[in-house]
């Protein structure tokens, strides 16, 4: 039933299986004697014997199974050999050093699960039992996450999610029987607050101020391609550069493990190739990245960009590369259907509705719907100015009814309505005159 294998030298390990002609599982032992692996061997066997024969074990090899330390019992564990043993000793911290150890993935994923244990281990305590981790005190953490720890409902969300991921990995490995996190409110995972739209104007502006030829480059296409920051744009080569096709090659770290993810195509759009064109004449010979001298692990682009953004005499926005990103998409789906926009941009039409898409301005587009002129977009009005524009709003409305025409803005002929494409939420619209910048918040009950 039970079998020792000695290999590498004196390293040992106990092979066996639970049904006749069963796959064999192992337990390493590591370097031990012959008469210890016998012990081992002799354990197993009753164990195995306790487990067919749908009984409980004896007082004896209870206790020799609760004797062993936290590494042999997690291996006893992993080939069902220990289910249940143990639960009333593990702690929390020790858990986590097990949950983290086994933790795959992102470095951006390792950052949040990080974040998670941070507040689990504050809130609890390293050394709290996790049979003693009740529902009501995964409320209590949720609550403190809110009114201590003072995080966005976002952010709470995210982190309730995580920790109920990581409470059935504790019920995987039999280490919990219950998850005290299941039924707690995690609330919208989306900030609404978070999304601004950030005007052609604004990011021209920060363009004309960049202090050298790639940083243009790098607004371009954050802005104006829509690539995420940093990883998108630190993986673009100048093979990926298509310029007869007007195309490129993007690679998506973020997306890669997802089938067809991990590269797609994305115009040159007009707005990005002048700045590219700029780039390629500037790159040394031999050059293999299109952004080669803002690449070091010490660069962080994102302080870089804050301060470019005050020496323009502008407010930062919140979620900087984002926020460009997004607007971008925006854009598109106003002019192209959203399933090419998502190929271009690299997300679903899920994602780009609920984290993408805001309003340029929701009260212009609400006043061409319904037919009525449309305000030119300042921020703010003089009385002698309001009176000249209700007046020309009173000329244009009198002139659409006689004449039957569309109504035209200040700025020119109006773009066609984009169709519904899902849940939109507006958020704030940075507009800027001069040197200064303010906050407007188009509200949707006119």
């Amino acid at each position: 039933m039970a079998s020792i294998v000695a290999y590498d030298g004196g390293l040992r390990r106990i092979e066996f299986s639970l049904t006749p002609n069963g796959d064999r599982k192992a337990v390493r032992l590591g370097r031990v004697s012959a008469k210890v692996a016998e012990v081992w061997r002799a354990k197993i066997e009753a164990i195995i014997g306790d487990k067919l024969a749908g009984r409980p074990h004896d007082a004896e090899l209870s206790k020799w199974l609760g004797g062993l330390d936290e590494t042999l019992l997690g291996r006893m564990r992993a080939v069902g050999l220990a289910d249940g043993v143990g639960l009333s000793q593990t702690t929390l911290a020790a858990f986590l050093d097990r949950f983290a150890a086994a933790l795959t993935g992102k470095p951006a994923t390792l950052v949040v699960y990080g974040h998670v244990r941070r507040n689990l281990e504050d809130y609890f305590a390293p050394t709290r039992l996790l049979r003693d981790i009740r529902p009501e005190d995964a409320d209590g953490w949720r609550v403190w996450l809110v009114e201590h720890e003072k995080l966005a409902v976002a952010t709470v969300a995210r982190r309730v999610i995580a920790a109920r991921t990581i409470w059935r990995r504790a019920i995987r490995w039999k280490l919990a029987g219950d998850n005290p996190f299941d039924g707690v409110k995690t609330g919208h995972q989306c900030n609404d607050a978070r999304k601004v739209f950030v005007p052609r104007d604004v990011i021209d502006r920060l363009i004309a101020d960049a202090p050298d030829v790639e940083w243009r480059l790098i607004l371009a296409l954050s802005r104006y391609a829509g690539l995420r920051c940093p990883s998108e744009h630190l993986a673009l080569t100048w093979n990926d550069i298509d310029w007869a096709q007007a195309r490129m090659t993007v690679h998506s770290p973020k997306t890669e493990h997802h089938e067809g993810g991990a590269s797609r195509l994305v115009p040159i759009f007009p707005e990005v190739l002048p700045h590219l064109r700029d780039a390629f004449e500037q790159a040394e010979a031999g050059s293999v990245y299109v952004i080669a001298r803002h690449r070091q692990a010490n660069v962080n682009l994102r302080t870089q960009l804050e301060r470019m953004i005050h020496r323009a005499g502008l407010t930062p926005w919140p979620r900087l590369f984002h926020n460009l990103r997004a607007s971008r998409e925006t854009e598109l789906m106003r002019e192209y259907d959203l399933a090419t926009v998502c190929k271009w941009i690299g997300n679903s039409p899920g994602v780009a509705a609920k984290h993408y898409a805001t309003c340029q301005d929701l009260n212009a587009d609400f006043r061409r719907a319904a037919g009525l002129a449309v305000e030119p977009a300042t921020v703010e009005k003089s009385p002698k100015g309001q009176a000249q524009q209700k007046a020309q709003q009173k000329a244009q409305q009198s002139a659409a009814v006689d004449d039957g025409q569309a109504m035209t803005s200040a700025g020119g002929e109006l773009a066609d309505e984009p169709e519904n494409r899902g849940n939109v939420t507006c958020g704030p619209s940075l507009v800027t005159t001069g040197k200064s910048s303010k906050w407007t918040v188009q509200d949707s009950n006119l």
